[in-house]
């Protein structure tokens, strides 16, 4: 089989502890068991990837200093890459996850892209409240805006609840992995 893609991924010291003791426990070098983890991975894109609740942690416990490297084929790396972008993390970053032990979550792009509306909406709310908070007195034209923005952002968390109930119970698993 021809190597074709190198992955590197970066681990903190008492990762690399913790990956070197699972790969001796194995009987493998460190390189053949983060490729075998990341494998199992791929070898189950057939199947639905398995959510979880796990809350991945915002950062590395200490500085990400030691590194592990891996080769895949052309198609495993894309498949990879395709788990990684639907979590939202970097194919390092989702790999490092998988090989501690962590479910990356898939991310939904509708309520991603609801959220990120009604932060414009709270954005204007905001800059409109700010003039008011330097004595500057509203329009009746920016009243209304500000009524408007209101309404917008009730609408907004409205449709978001009603996506979130409707979403958890409608959604199939490979739903859940396609980001629909």
């Amino acid at each position: 089989m021809a190597w074709i893609k190198k992955l590197y991924v970066p681990l903190s010291s008492s990762e690399l502890v913790r990956l070197a003791a699972a790969a001796e426990a194995a009987a493998m070098p460190v390189a053949a068991w983060v490729r075998h983890q990341a494998l199992l991975v791929v070898d189950a894109a057939r199947k639905p990837l398995p959510l979880s609740p796990a809350a991945l942690p915002e950062r590395p416990p200490s500085k990400l200093t030691r590194r592990v490297g891996t080769y895949f084929t052309e198609e495993q790396f894309e498949v990879l890459g395709e788990h990684a972008r639907a979590c939202g993390l970097t194919v390092s970053c989702f790999t490092r996850h998988l090989i501690l032990g962590f479910k990356p979550i898939v991310r939904r792009p509708l309520a991603r892209s609801a959220i990120v509306a009604l932060n414009r909406a709270g954005a204007s709310l905001n800059q409109l409240v700010q003039l008011t908070s330097k004595g500057i007195v509203l329009t009746p034209d920016l009243t209304q805006a500000v009524a408007g923005v209101l309404e917008e952002i009730h609408a907004l968390r409205d449709a978001l609840l009603r996506v979130d109930a409707t979403d958890t119970r409608k959604r199939t698993p490979n739903d859940r992995l396609e980001g629909r």
